[in-house]
This record gives C-alpha cells, sequence and structure tokens, in this order.
C-alpha cells in the first residue's frame, strides 16, 4: 500500500469513529448511564494513535509538500471531533442532575444532529475524492445541520438559565451543552477543509 493511501484509509478510520462515539454519548444522556463515557474516551485515545501514525506518514513523505500542511490539518480537524465529543462526555460525568438534560427534546435533537453529522462525513470520505458533486452536496447539508444546532443551543441555553440547579452542575450543564454544539462546528470546520484538500488533489 502506498503511503498516501494508508494516510487516507487512517483518516476514513478516525471518521469511522465519530459516529460511534456520538451514539454512545447520546444513548449515556438517554440513558443516564455515565458507565459509557469509559468507552468514549477509549475511542478518543485511539483516534489520537490513528493521528500519530497518519502524521509520521506525512512527516516521511507522503504527498508533495504544497500538499502536506492542508491534509495534516484535516487529521488534526478529524481529531478534534473525538477530542470534542470526549470533552463533552467529560462534562457530562461530573453533572449531579441529570434530569434536565435527558428530558429536553433540543438536547436530544442535537445529539442527534451530531450522529447525522458525522456519517455524512465517515460514509462518503473516500467517494468525496471521486464525486466533487457530491462533496458540494454534503458541505450545504453539514452547514444546514451545523446551523440547526446552532439555533437550538441558544434555546436550550436559555431554559438552563431557569433551573433551579447549584453552581457546579449550573457550570457543568452549560458547558456541556456548549460542547454538544461544538462538535457540530468541528465537523464543519473538517469539511471546509476536507473541501480544501479534494480541489488541491
Amino acid at each position: 500500500m502506498k503511503a498516501e493511501e494508508k494516510v487516507f484509509e487512517n483518516i476514513e478510520q478516525m471518521l469511522r469513529l465519530s459516529p460511534v462515539a456520538c451514539e454512545l454519548l447520546q444513548k449515556a444522556v438517554i440513558e443516564g448511564d455515565k458507565s459509557l463515557l469509559d468507552e468514549i474516551s477509549r475511542i478518543e485515545r485511539d483516534g489520537d494513535d490513528l493521528r500519530r501514525e497518519t502524521a509520521r506518514i506525512i512527516y516521511k513523505g507522503a504527498f508533495l509538500p504544497y500538499l502536506r500542511s492542508n491534509i495534516l490539518r484535516m487529521v488534526e480537524d478529524v481529531d478534534d471531533i473525538l477530542n470534542t465529543i470526549d470533552k463533552a462526555g467529560k462534562y457530562y460525568r461530573k453533572i449531579h442532575n441529570l434530569d434536565f438534560l435527558r428530558s429536553s427534546l433540543e438536547i436530544a435533537r442535537i445529539l442527534e444532529l451530531n450522529i447525522l453529522l458525522c456519517k455524512v462525513m465517515s460514509k462518503n470520505f473516500i467517494e468525496f475524492f471521486r464525486n466533487l458533486e457530491k462533496l458540494k452536496e454534503a458541505a450545504i447539508v453539514v452547514r444546514m445541520l451545523e446551523k440547526e444546532a446552532d439555533t437550538l443551543k441558544h434555546s436550550v441555553l436559555e431554559l438552563v438559565t431557569g433551573l433551579k440547579l447549584d453552581f457546579w452542575d449550573g457550570l457543568f450543564t452549560f458547558n456541556f451543552i456548549e460542547s454538544i454544539e461544538e462538535i457540530s462546528d468541528v465537523v464543519e470546520d473538517t469539511m471546509d477543509t476536507l473541501q480544501v484538500v479534494v480541489l488541491s488533489l
């Protein structure tokens, strides 16, 4: 296998981890089961291993020099998706009063949007390099879903201000909501970088 092929294979593997991690986070919130968060952290570590291996391959000479910076950026962006999912899990772990998060339709929808966004990226990654039109269509979908997640975040944060939570629960609930919306932001950033890479090849 060529070095370039191995790079793309690793990136695809990293992307395939992201919807799995999102689904675990969704299940943890719906069921109030914090034990699932350990698996999210394991997935994040697997992603780190793939990121380091991929960076080594690129530094050893994969791709022409003018392409390397954008491909490295894409690797970092994909890793950021996994890092952000894990960060959301860490905030969730610190919350004691889970009633609002488990019952909020807005939270449920943001978690669902994140799964959809990660699946758009992971299921079509290799195809995007062969079909520019499909990439353009996916980019539009990603932007629409990210915008919906952002709108929902603002709505749910308004609701949080009316809750009777102690200081720490209020802080960690706020940070959790910010971080689950941030997942959609990072996916959008990854899509932007992917478009640059595809057009550069």
